[in-house]
């Protein structure tokens, strides 16, 4: 299933079911994002009921920080003093706790109000326009050249980390021998990385980046089904005009040569 995402008065996207529910978990993404999939009438926030009987487990909206203010200080009057003594006793009292106060509001942080999020009647309907096929399509043609990148990048990891194994050590060679050359390394790095794809070998070095190549191989189905369902297939191979020239002429000639036949017959 392909999510689309609106956060800062812009679309995000497509993500995968498992992607939106795990950035919910880790506390990344809020529950109160409107988001969206094909066959939705509407966009709705992810703590909705449409989005929970998908499986989307949400946990409750993040609380705004209330602004904080400091208490008022209330003036006191200083009573006339009887004799000179006690006077002299509440003035200095008086000092102390003024200046008491003032150290106390000088420690308080003036805590600044968050801007307030847009309403939803503030969005336009563009805002909830789902994307185009030419946007569509340009976007797979992005992501195939990242993924295409993927095989050099592993590859790369590989010899850093200097991750061995068995299954590997052929292409291992090669990247040696690219590296006393000088010459071919782009090349030999990535039949090292394709050799680990291949093999199907994990290691905590290579984590990060065989996820994000898997993201990226979810989010490159994702967008071909949603292409075929609008109609992709027929748009990106349709028949070359060529084709249809010859099929053309050849009807010409068997119509031509079926008239003919029947002349010379009769």
């Amino acid at each position: 299933m392909q999510i689309y995402l609106h956060q800062n008065n812009q679309q995000t996207g497509p993500f995968t079911l498992p992607r939106i529910s795990a950035r919910l978990v880790s506390g990344d993404l809020d529950s109160a994002t409107l988001a969206w999939h094909e066959g939705l009438d509407n966009w709705y926030p992810l703590n909705h009921e449409k989005w929970q009987a998908l499986g989307v487990v949400a946990p409750p909206p993040k609380e705004k920080v209330p602004v904080q203010q400091s208490a008022p200080v209330e003036e006191t009057k200083e009573e006339e003093p009887i004799f000179d003594s006690v006077s002299k006793e509440l003035t200095d009292e008086g000092d102390s706790i003024d200046q008491s106060t003032e150290e106390l509001s000088e420690s308080v942080p003036i805590v600044e109000e968050e801007p307030a999020s847009p309403s939803f009647a503030s969005y336009s309907e563009e805002d909830f326009k789902p994307p185009s096929f030419e946007e569509m399509e340009k976007q797979m043609i992005e992501l195939r050249e990242k993924r295409l990148g993927f095989p050099e990048a592993i590859g790369r990891r590989a010899q850093e980390i200097n991750f061995r194994d068995e299954e590997i050590e052929d292409a291992w060679g090669v990247v040696e021998k690219a590296l006393e050359s000088a010459k071919g390394e782009e090349k030999a790095f990535a039949s090292l990385g394709q050799a680990i794809l291949s093999a199907g070998l994990n290691d905590p070095g290579l984590d990060e980046l065989r996820d994000e190549e898997r993201d990226v191989a979810d989010r490159m189905l994702n967008l071909q089904m949603q292409l075929r369902r609008m109609g992709g297939a027929k748009q990106i191979k349709g028949p070359a005009p060529w084709k249809k020239w010859v099929i053309l002429g050849l009807t010409v000639l068997f119509i031509g040569g079926t008239v003919v036949g029947v002349l010379i017959a009769s």
